[in-house]
């Protein structure tokens, strides 16, 4: 696709869509003065407080005291559109007492992700007509489960992205939306530089959502061309398939299917294909819910002799395949991840959640190693909900013995 006649359509599209709303409006009795629509918008804050402690063997252990404040504000609509700012801050008590992702800190200590950062981390203009909306500036995406799209919101600094979205519900019973990415901002902050700061991107993100039928399909097809990482410039075009069966009045059977596909893309120096697939069953009675899985990221030999793995640079990574964050980057060899897990209710309102991984690669039958983790969540009433996370990686074949534990404070205003 030539990215310049891909714009040049999509602003035709967006300058119609605006007309059409403005002479809309106009035929209304009283339409919203721009004074109103600025004054009457909707502001945002939330503070998170976080303890984090770091054990990587071969590294010191660290601790991290940090706290991120976000505050933003949407306007009121003026004809379909409104404007959004969201700035964000994360400050941190040492940053000599942890390895900030090699951003700043003490190299020799074990990583915690969080380093010291200001930006602004939305500014943008949307615009809605009826069912429809159009999107531009700096924003956040989510796409499905995040798996391959997402914004990393474990981490204190968001993943971002200056692009252009559109997103429409007009058909019956389904969700469309497209997105055209020039940048994404990582979670490493303004104190980073180069690719570990952004990834330079002439991406396109599509995805499509049908909810008619007693299960629910999804598709998507995400082209990426990272220019300042072309190592990671892929092509993935997938689906999935999710549903529940309901047993009784007190329990239920819940299924998750996932398949993908993915080639190197056209800047990527590495010629390959992997696939993708994930599976998952549920069951639940009354609040108490078992969970297994089996994901796998597979693994190919390149056309130059290296191995080459299922690889997802813009997703939500630390949801999947362990808390403990050995397998960010997905080995050469690929990943198998079989899990089960436990969610039960707690006095209090309180939720407990425990997982228990078997890794092991793709090709080449390595034993990576397992993991425990165990999750706490108790809502503070007024203030938010107050979060406890602790990881455990036991190394075999691949990585570090890991440990890391972190309790954190929600609030919202």
């Amino acid at each position: 696709m030539k990215t310049s006649r891909i714009n040049t359509v999509l602003t035709a599209i967006l300058l119609g869509t605006t007309g059409a709303a403005f002479a809309q409006e106009t035929a209304m009795e009283k339409a919203p003065s721009f004074k109103e629509a600025v004054s009457g918008g909707t502001p945002t804050a939330n503070l998170r407080l976080r303890y984090e402690t770091a054990d990587q063997s071969g590294k010191e252990s660290a601790d991290a005291a940090t706290a991120r404040l976000r505050l933003g504000y949407v306007t009121g609509a003026f004809y379909g559109l409104q404007a959004g700012v969201e700035f964000e801050t994360t400050g941190a008590a040492d940053v000599d007492s942890y390895n900030a992702a090699g951003v700043m800190g003490d190299p020799e200590k074990s990583v915690i992700a969080d380093p010291e950062s200001t930006e602004v981390n939305q500014l943008f203009l949307k615009y809605v007509l009826g069912e429809s909306e159009a999107i531009v500036g700096r924003q956040r995406i989510v796409l499905d489960n995040a798996r391959f799209v997402g914004d990393v919101g474990w981490r204190q600094n968001n993943q971002t992205y200056d692009a252009l979205t559109f997103k429409t519900t007009a058909l019956p019973d389904t969700e469309l939306s497209y997105s055209y990415v020039d940048k994404v901002i990582r979670i490493f902050g303004s104190e980073s530089e180069g690719v570990q700061n952004h990834f330079t991107s002439d991406s396109h993100l599509l995805n499509a959502k049908y909810m008619g039928l007693p299960v629910k399909l999804a598709a998507y097809a995400y082209l990426l061309d990272l220019e300042n990482a072309k190592a990671l410039s892929t092509d993935t075009f997938g689906a999935s398939l999710s549903g529940k069966t309901v047993i009784s009045e007190t329990s239920s059977l819940a299924y998750y299917l996932e398949g993908a596909y993915q080639e190197s893309g056209d800047s990527n120096p590495e010629v390959y294909e992997v696939y993708y697939y994930h599976g998952t069953l549920t069951g639940s009675y009354k609040k108490v819910a078992g969970i297994l899985g089996y994901e796998v990221l597979g693994s190919d030999t390149a056309e130059s002799g290296d191995n080459k793995s299922f690889t997802t640079p813009l997703a939500t990574l630390h949801k999947f395949n362990g808390w403990a964050d050995v397998f960010l980057a997905t080995p050469p060899e690929g990943l198998q991840d079989f899990y089960v897990g436990l969610s039960a209710p707690l006095p209090a309102s309180m939720i407990f959640k425990a997982f228990y991984h078997d890794f092991s690669s793709d090709k080449d039958s390595m034993s990576y190693g397992d993991e425990i983790d165990l999750l706490l969540v108790a809502p503070v009433p007024g203030i938010g909900k107050a979060i406890a996370k602790y990881a455990n990686y036991s190394a075999d074949e691949y990585g570090v013995d890991t440990e890391r534990f972190s309790i954190e404070l929600n609030i919202a205003f």
